[in-house]
């Protein structure tokens, strides 16, 4: 039995690599790939040459038409296999799927297997943990009782199906080129319509990716379209046409009732009349004047009353109804939950007053410290500019010293939507909540958290973090930025790459942050802040500071940690001359037990300002933090305790930079070379001496104390 499978592509070569590896790794090869390209502009044909020994692919370019429903008509008019067998580009299939799915074949016109979904690329999937999404699209319920009982309409597929290519062309069955989006809904009931028999394969997984990446990569069942609804109501609109079982029809009309209570609600809601009151609307209308009372009895009390409003027949009285019912909604959202109340009042109330143009707010790792370069800044402004402006600070922590006339504000209390939606000024180190609503009149500072060792948003392929939403929401976020603060020249390149921004709007000015490191970097102040810490003055200082790992979470920005340094074997090799001062990442959520151990190990996490850290410790030990890019300033040691170097680089981020050859100290993977390095530290001085000083070059050649001045003055007096 050979197999026809057509693939179309347009976008992303990536995508498209793993698909074909995962075909040149089946355990059946009786097949043959027609790949449809449709307008591709990537540069394609190195790749596909990569596989002219192993697999037997056609290619044929669209002329005329485009769309994946075109893809796939002329893909099939291409085939000379016995079945058909559909996948898109930017999935992949588990080794053994087609050869179970052969299996299976025998008189049946359709056999189809399970879905698998996952956000991940086909290597991270396999070595990742939290690779899947959900595996229960397909079980072994009957396929047309999943279509009309459970799936959403952009989740109905033809995927994974292998179906005799006779049959389906002599029952005339082909993809409507003017359905974009929903093409497969018409397709599969006309399967479910006409086929005798129909096979489930459970051993056949189909891996369905979806995109992290729905600005460079966006995803045809997922992406927001313009004319989704258009496509939606059209589709709906041609199944009523077709010559098919009323309970197909019937379920349809459910989806349809549960997408115009997720979805259709609220663009009416936000509409001005100009396109819903022409034609969008009365076919919505006429939809729901047609729903079988039958069917109301499925659906919610909101789906009911949803349909209730679009049955009006004026437009205005249904946008009526559709108000009321969002705003009880709204209003029981606003009783279960506080910051939502007041995100109300902001958007309501708030952003009604005035802009207050001598406001400043300022805001450091999400209101848990005074610190970093918004400190700086501050404390420039309050030196140069003084009561000339009204300075207020997002701080959590009560007992926090903010010096100077300061307004101190908690995160999320009502006073901080206040003041955030009035001062014209917002100074930030990170990115700023998906949902504020930021005026044009306001200008907001990112300063930014360090010079990236780690690939950032859209240089990275995968997002192996909580939020495969990450990339969608950072770009949303980042076009709010009115100014971005690079520290060298290596930061400058890279911010225009992983947030898609603007190099006009990037000021190339260092960062405020590593000021104190030229200012303060004297026996006399080191002196001071060792004593405040409660650092005995007979000791030196090595400074742990560890990054976070994507796949190790509790939930959303909170990590799992776990401490792979032995600090009581540390302590019998190097307690006689040194304390350990432990700085884990803000996002951190688990504490690391010094018991037994506290005169030799401080936990200084929730230390409000890392750079006094940095001037107190005669060595900096880091795995992949961006701390050293800062701590180079001060020309002492680097150590980098690496013990999962080859998980951390090729799976869950990978580098900007070969750390194997450009960091300025020492790779360790073990206790025992962590201690050697310390003991030995004038040797790795001297070894990485030509290193590190072509490293300051690179990165610390726009830091001289005097960066803040140059902020204040580009931001402010501008």
């Amino acid at each position: 039995m050979r197999l026809s499978i057509v693939i179309p592509f347009h976008k992303g070569t990536h995508f498209l690599k793993d698909c074909l590896d995962s075909l040149q790794d089946q355990t059946m090869q009786d097949f043959e790939i027609i790949l449809v390209k449709d307008y591709v502009e990537e540069e394609v044909a190195t790749l596909l040459s990569s596989y002219d020994k192993t697999l037997n692919i056609k290619e044929v370019n669209l002329e005329n038409q485009t769309g994946v429903s075109s893809a796939r008509n002329l893909g099939v008019s291409m085939a000379c296999g016995d079945f058909l067998y559909f996948m898109d580009s930017d999935d992949y299939l588990k080794e053994d799927a087609l050869e179970e799915i052969c299996k299976k074949n025998s008189k049946a016109e359709v056999v189809y297997g399970k879905t698998l979904y996952t956000w991940f690329n086909r290597f991270v999937y396999t070595e990742s943990d939290n690779a899947t999404v959900s595996d229960q699209e397909y079980t072994k319920r009957s396929l047309r009782d999943l279509v009309l009982n459970r799936m959403h309409p952009r989740e109905i597929s033809i995927l994974n199906l292998c179906i005799n290519r006779k049959w389906f062309i002599e029952e005339k069955i082909k993809f409507q080129e003017d359905l974009k989006y929903y093409s497969d809904i018409t397709v599969l009931a006309e399967i479910l319509q006409h086929a005798e028999k129909i096979e489930y394969c459970e051993t056949a997984e189909y891996v369905k990716r979806l995109h992290n990446d729905e600005i460079l990569y966006p995803s045809l069942s997922r992406g927001r379209f313009e004319d989704r609804e258009d496509q939606l109501i059209l589709t709906y609109e041609r199944l009523s046409q077709c010559k098919i079982d009323t309970r197909i029809l019937d379920a349809f009309q459910v989806k349809l009732a549960q997408y115009c209570r997720m979805t259709l609600v609220k663009l009416l809601r936000k509409d001005k009349g100009s396109k819903w009151s022409q034609s969008q609307y009365f076919r919505f209308h006429k939809y729901a004047k047609t729903v079988n009372p039958n069917i109301k009895k499925q659906l919610t009390r909101q789906e009911r009353k949803t349909l209730e409003a679009l049955c009006q027949d004026e437009y205005k009285a249904c946008r009526k109804k559709i108000n009321r019912m969002l705003a009880i909604t709204k209003l029981g959202k606003m009783i279960q939950s506080r910051r939502f109340f007041y995100r109300t009042i902001n958007h309501y109330i708030f952003t009604k007053f005035s802009q207050k143009n001598n406001w400043i707010v300022f805001e450091s790792f999400l209101g848990k410290q005074y610190s970093d370069s918004c400190r700086y800044i501050y404390e420039e402004l309050q030196k140069t500019k003084g009561n000339q402006y009204r300075y207020i600070w997002i701080i959590n922590d009560k007992n926090i010293e903010i010096p100077g006339n300061v307004t101190r504000v908690k995160r999320f209390s009502l006073k901080y939507f206040y003041y955030m939606t009035r001062a014209k000024y917002w100074v930030n180190n990170m990115r700023q909540p998906v949902w504020f609503e930021k005026r044009d009149s306001q200008v907001m500072l990112e300063t930014w958290h360090g010079t990236p060792l780690k690939k950032l948003v859209f240089d990275m392929e995968d997002v192996t973090s909580a939020s495969p939403t990450y990339k969608k929401t950072v770009f949303t976020q980042s076009r709010a930025w009115d100014y971005l603060i690079a520290d060298n020249p290596f930061s400058y390149e890279v911010f225009q790459s992983c947030f898609l921004y603007e190099k006009e709007k990037i000021l190339k000015l260092g960062y405020p942050r590593n000021d104190i490191l030229y200012l303060k970097n004297n026996d006399t102040e080191i002196s001071k802040l060792k004593e405040k810490i409660g650092i005995p003055k007979d000791k030196k200082v090595l400074l742990y500071a560890p990054t976070w790992r994507d796949d190790e979470y509790y939930d959303k920005g909170e990590y799992k940690f776990q401490l792979k340094l032995d600090l009581p074997k540390l302590k019998e090799a190097i307690g006689d001359e040194y304390v350990v001062l432990l700085r884990t990442h803000y996002f951190i959520a688990d504490s690391i037990d010094t018991t037994g151990i506290e005169d030799f190990a401080i936990n200084v996490s929730k230390y409000p300002d890392i750079a006094d850290l940095y001037l107190v410790s005669d060595i900096c030990m880091t795995d992949y933090s961006s701390v050293f890019f800062d701590y180079a300033n001060l020309k002492r040691p680097i150590l980098f305790f690496t013990y999962d170097l080859e998980k951390y680089r090729d799976v869950l981020r990978g580098f900007y930079i070969d750390i194997e050859k450009e960091v300025p100290g020492p790779l360790l993977f073990t206790n025992e070379e962590v201690i050697q390095a310390i003991k030995g530290i004038d040797q790795v001085e001297e070894e990485y001496k030509e290193k590190y000083e072509a490293f300051y070059e690179r990165f610390c050649c726009w830091d001289d104390g005097y960066a803040a001045k140059r902020v204040v003055k580009a931001v402010f007096e501008k």
